[in-house]
């Protein structure tokens, strides 16, 4: 039986692997600009730390908040989030397997506080922020015997949030100097529940020909899994910032922080059922277990329980195909881990005012993870830079459209492993707003899209990478009122 499960007897490789190699799919822990923060900032593709006068100062630069000229509450809402992922010929290296998510996300909320009766070019702010947030919802039947697949449903609903609320101060020490300072509290959250029955045909090779029958015999392999996983992780984040401005058309801003991890827990539980099976029912049992490769009945009924050390029970009738099923005992496996330090991330950021109706901007941000977090089952992240370009540009004093570019890279290493690393995708996205305010209000209407590419062993046993394309589209409005 274990060389059975060894062998490659299937000629088509079914994406069963979403239960069979179980990880919690979260972009946040790789993925670091899935979801861009602060209503000016997300227009301009995350570009910000070279002005950062807002609230979102405590995420890009919290000595912007030095340069803040007034108090103001803002608030930006992801109305709609959509994700396809196309996991690129799957099927008998034909077939493509679709993985969707859609969501509403609150994705940020922030007020700026004039603090300057305690001192001058003093200013304070809180946040509220979803850095990252995906759902799934699949329900998939799929059926394509031509290629081996008799039957697979696959079911999976899953649920991730990456919360961080922070609050700090900035303050301006000279004319064109400020610097501030921030500190937050971080959760990431993953509820996930898969399920998968699958049906594949396969004719046995190698078989040891009793009669003409038993050579002409099809085997049926079934499989059913249930798997669910939850975790959460509680960190605590400190940053700082420097903001210096040379000139009036220019400045130049400084942050870094660092994630102090508190707390982390994972739970995985899961069980799952096996079953071999003919389609021949006038021979006999014997005849069944000549038909797998080098095995008797003994030495069968054996492997089945050093392999799996699994409950065993066989079936054989006139009446029905000679059959070996076997099932997990259900199975839960619990881990935590307490405090130790955690990613760190920079952005050096630049601003540009060629006129009153202009503003440039570009951002530099690179991420290093000395401990991750415990979702990521040992895998090893490499250092990462993104690149972010934004630009801002009033129509008149009351219209105005922001854009940007940005890069969304992936911070796990190329060379993939099935257990540790099993995908890695880079994004490229563009952000697109357009606007209007007051002298105290503003508004903005507006999408970002995202392209992804990558590779993946999204199935069991497989040493191919499976190329993966990925669109995430996401629609927004934004809104800041002035106290």
């Amino acid at each position: 039986m274990n060389m059975l499960i060894k062998r490659p007897l299937l000629q088509v490789a079914v994406a069963l692997s979403a239960c069979a190699l179980p990880t919690i799919a979260i972009a946040g822990p790789y993925n670091f600009s899935d979801v861009l923060i602060g209503d000016r900032a997300m227009g301009m593709g995350g570009a910000f730390s070279g002005v950062a006068d807002d609230s979102s100062a405590l995420y890009y630069n919290p000595a912007g908040l030095g340069f803040a000229t007034s108090a103001n509450l803002s608030a930006a809402v992801n109305a709609f989030q959509y994700t396809r992922r196309n996991y690129q010929k799957v099927f008998a290296g034909k077939e493509s397997f679709f993985e969707d998510s859609q969501d509403v996300i609150p994705s940020f909320t922030g007020g700026v506080i004039d603090l300057g009766k305690f001192s001058d070019g003093l200013h304070g702010a809180f946040t509220l922020q979803n850095l990252s947030q995906q759902s799934a919802n699949q329900n998939d039947f799929i059926r394509q015997p031509e290629l081996g697949v008799e039957f697979l449903h696959r079911a999976e609903k899953s649920q991730t949030s990456e919360l961080v609320f922070s609050i700090g101060a900035g303050k301006r020490i000279l004319s064109n100097l400020s610097f501030g300072l921030s500190i937050g509290g971080r959760q990431l959250a993953v509820d996930q529940q898969q399920f998968q029955d699958v049906t594949q045909k396969v004719t046995p090779k190698n078989v040891k020909v009793i009669d003409s029958v038993a050579a002409s015999k099809t085997l049926y392999i079934g499989r059913a899994l249930n798997t669910k996983q939850s975790a959460t992780a509680i960190a605590a984040e400190f940053g700082g910032g420097l903001l210096w401005a040379p000139w009036p058309w220019l400045s130049i801003g400084f942050s870094s922080h660092a994630d102090l991890l508190i707390k982390q827990s994972m739970r995985n539980e899961g069980d799952q059922i096996s079953i071999f099976h003919y389609n021949d029912l006038s021979l006999p049992v014997a005849a069944d277990f000549e038909a797998l490769p080098n095995a008797t009945p003994e030495s069968v009924q054996k492997d089945i329980d050093i392999y799996s050390n699994k409950i065993v029970q066989r079936v054989t009738s006139n009446s029905q195909p000679s059959k070996i099923s076997f099932s997990n005992k259900p199975q839960s496996l619990q881990k935590s881990e307490g405090l130790s330090f955690g990613r760190t991330r920079f952005r050096l950021g630049l601003a540009a005012f060629p006129s009153p109706k202009l503003m440039l901007t570009m951002d530099i941000a690179g991420y290093h993870s000395r401990t991750e977090w415990i979702l990521s089952s040992g895998t090893v992240t490499d250092y990462v830079l993104n690149v972010h370009q934004g630009c801002e540009y009033f129509f008149t004093p009351q219209f105005f459209v922001r854009q940007g570019l940005f890069t969304n890279f992936d911070s796990r290493p190329e060379e993939l492993n099935s257990l540790k690393n099993p995908e890695r995708v880079d994004f490229a996205g563009a952000s697109l707003f357009f606007g209007t305010q007051t002298s105290d209000s503003q508004f903005s209407l507006g999408g970002i899209y995202q392209y992804g590419w990558g590779k993946a062993l999204k199935l069991e046993g497989q040493s191919t990478p499976t190329p993966v394309r990925d669109n995430k589209v996401l629609l927004a409005f934004t809104a800041s009122h002035g106290l």
